[in-house]
């Protein structure tokens, strides 16, 4: 290791990562690529996510001022529903809590729950069930609501 690689901290950290987004949001860059001593950071602004949302429909565009969107949390294989036979975890117009399964990620032979951070109604399901999707693609778009409001 070079002397600065042994008193430097990681690049790789929140604090770094948080000011790169904050930079790049008002630039017209899609994807960045930074690599030094062994570490790597790649950013790739994805259309449907907050700070870096670009609507290119009116529908899309609605729905980002007042929904929560649920994102992929990390690459692989998006599923609908657990098995082929059942049916999906949920579909749009369905209401959603907390911590409840919305979709599976495949991942190197595992399964990930993805699942919605909020009270409310699903009013778009924006990926298919088999489709490849990308760390941070949005999955789910939800209208939030209080939690009142489905007991």
């Amino acid at each position: 290791m070079s002397e600065y690689e042994e008193e430097s901290p990681s690049l790789i950290d929140p604090g770094t990562i948080e000011t790169l987004i904050r930079h790049l949001e008002s630039t017209d860059i899609d994807e960045f690529e930074f690599v030094h001593a062994g570490a790597r950071v790649y950013l790739r602004r994805e259309p449907g996510l907050r700070g870096a949302y670009r609507a290119e429909t009116g529908l899309e565009a609605a729905l980002l001022d007042d929904t929560d969107v649920v994102v992929a949390p990390l690459t692989g294989m998006y599923y609908a529903r657990p098995s082929p036979e059942q049916a999906a975890f949920v579909s749009e117009g369905d209401t959603v809590e907390p911590g409840q399964v919305v979709g599976l990620i495949e991942t190197m032979k595992l399964f990930n729950e993805v699942t919605a951070e909020v009270f409310g109604e699903v009013l778009r399901i924006a990926v298919a069930d088999g489709e490849m999707v990308e760390l941070g693609q949005p999955l789910v778009f939800i209208r939030p609501t209080e939690p009142e409001d489905h007991e």
